[in-house]
């Protein structure tokens, strides 16, 4: 498969968003020594042009002064060549901006790229981009997969499902990881009106140069055989203890301190399943990380005492918009799709949805 590479063989990947995940992953790959970082960074520009990232990472080791290949403070400014990997590493906020819009130069490069050559062997036809979603929510790709669909370049989506705790602290100059890291990646299916250049070939090569990539780098990281699975697993905690947590504005461990909290977590993840089961397509993968059990599992993997604030929360704190649409709206979409009730979800997605538009509203 042929790739997009520099003249000196390095493998060009473009991060837009340079926050504690971006910023993370961009420093695992950039450690293999097998690719150039162009980062797409804003609040924290300065900082990384001046004196570069400092990093406090269990998992990744102490640096100080780290710089990727080029840094850049728009989409536009990066949309001077294609790129072999674009990682989506912002937060997934639609009601602000849609993700084909915040990319829509980068899209733009694409579209204008020489179109596939239909003669040439499956998986060789041209340069094949790959856009990795290191976002959290269910359905988050559909926009995306559906602007893809009609250029003429072929495109790969990968979604990345990180279990990571880090955080961008002193003005976003030092990259703070402590505990596991765990990076689930799996690519997606178009729906058979966007699928006119998807090579399944072609998107488990991405996907598995990426996987050795990152692994090489240093990270946990695991191939997943279903996507959308894997997307639901990881939404079961954020539209549980996320939201939980954001509206009582408080940390995990005083949620899990009640028990009348407690049942609610296991209402709530009772019913993201309910909704999971009805929008998949019955596999191996769905039984084993979606039957019952997990309820319990996951209740029982958190520490009681836990002082950890969910990134939903952090970012009510700031006043920055949250997560809204991405982790309950997209799970509200495929219940109504498959008319299966979802009365506790619908009552969060309520509450946070007024404080969500205040906080558009005061940002405006």
């Amino acid at each position: 498969m042929a790739v997009n590479m520099a003249s000196d063989g390095l493998i060009d990947v473009c991060v837009v968003g340079f926050g504690g995940i971006g910023a993370l992953y961009a420093f695992a790959l950039d450690k293999t020594s097998k690719v150039r970082i162009t980062a797409v960074c804003r609040s924290n520009y300065d900082a990384l042009q001046e004196h570069g990232l400092d990093f406090e990472s269990d998992r990744f080791g102490n640096y100080t002064a780290w710089k990727p290949y080029r840094v850049v403070q728009t989409v536009e400014e990066a949309a001077d060549r294609t790129y072999a990997y674009i990682i989506c590493a912002f937060k997934c906020v639609p009601e602000v901006c849609t993700t084909p819009a915040l990319l829509a130069p980068l899209i733009s490069k694409l579209a204008a790229s020489p179109p596939a050559d239909a003669t040439a062997p499956s998986g060789d036809r041209t340069t094949n981009t790959t856009f990795v979603l290191l976002q959290n929510g269910i359905g988050i790709e559909d926009a995306l997969l559906d602007v893809l669909g009609v250029i003429s370049a072929p495109t790969t989506v990968i979604s990345g499902c990180c279990w990571v705790d880090t955080t961008a602290t002193k003005g976003g100059r030092r990259i703070v990881q402590h505990g596991n890291e765990r990076l689930v990646l799996g690519y997606h299916r178009p729906t058979s009106h966007t699928a006119v250049h998807f090579s399944e070939e072609t998107a488990k090569r991405s996907l598995d140069e990426l996987v050795a990539l990152l692994r090489t780098g240093g990270s946990v990281v695991e191939a997943a055989p279903d996507a959308d699975v894997a997307r639901w697993r990881k939404v079961l905690w954020n539209a549980s203890f996320s939201t939980i947590c954001t509206l009582a504005r408080t940390h995990v461990g005083d949620v899990l301190a009640l028990e009348s909290s407690r049942q609610v977590l296991k209402d709530i993840m009772a019913e993201v399943l309910t909704v999971a089961r009805a929008s998949l397509t019955p596999s191996p993968a769905m039984d084993e990380e979606l039957s019952d059990a997990v309820i319990d599992r996951i209740i029982a993997n958190e520490n009681s005492k836990s002082v950890f604030r969910p990134s939903m929360l952090v970012d009510l704190d700031y006043g920055r918009p949250m997560e809204v649409e991405a982790i309950v709206g997209g799970v509200l979409r495929r219940a109504r799709a498959k008319g299966v009730p979802t009365p506790k979800l619908d009552l969060i997605y309520a509450a946070l949805s007024v404080i969500q538009s205040n906080l558009i509203k005061a940002r405006a």
